[in-house]
């Protein structure tokens, strides 16, 4: 009777741990270094666009696959921390843009897509 209770009552307290929600990353710790899963990076769920500002380094232009990956500062208007990671860019905004040129830029998130929309010198 008594292993009954103890293992009901473990049950009942591994399944409400399973609904519990999932703690956000909230780290002011420095980032590790590399390129970041962006599938991994929360994100809000607001069905529109997400915008804000970052500063970084480009360290990578692919113009055929329309992407820059920049080595940036935490980016608060969209939760992101520190880190290195691909952005989709226009043709345009691309060309605008050298490997090891430091800058500032636009970032827009919708749908998954973090895309660079502007970039100036910093």
């Amino acid at each position: 009777m008594k292993y009954s209770l103890i293992l009901a009552t473990g049950m009942a307290l591994g399944l409400a741990a399973c609904n519990q929600p999932q703690e956000t990353l909230a780290s002011t710790e420095e980032p590790a270094t590399g390129e970041a899963d962006v599938a991994t990076i929360p994100m809000t769920a607001d069905a529109g666009a997400q915008t804000g500002t970052g500063t970084g380094v480009v360290t990578a232009i692919d113009p055929d696959a329309g992407t820059i990956t920049v080595d940036h500062g935490p980016i608060p208007g969209v939760g992101w921390p520190a880190m290195t990671m691909r952005f989709t860019a226009s043709p345009a905004v691309a060309e605008s843009a050298e490997t090891g040129e430091r800058i500032a830029f636009d970032v827009s998130v919708r749908d998954g897509v973090n895309e660079i929309t502007a970039i100036r010198p910093e």
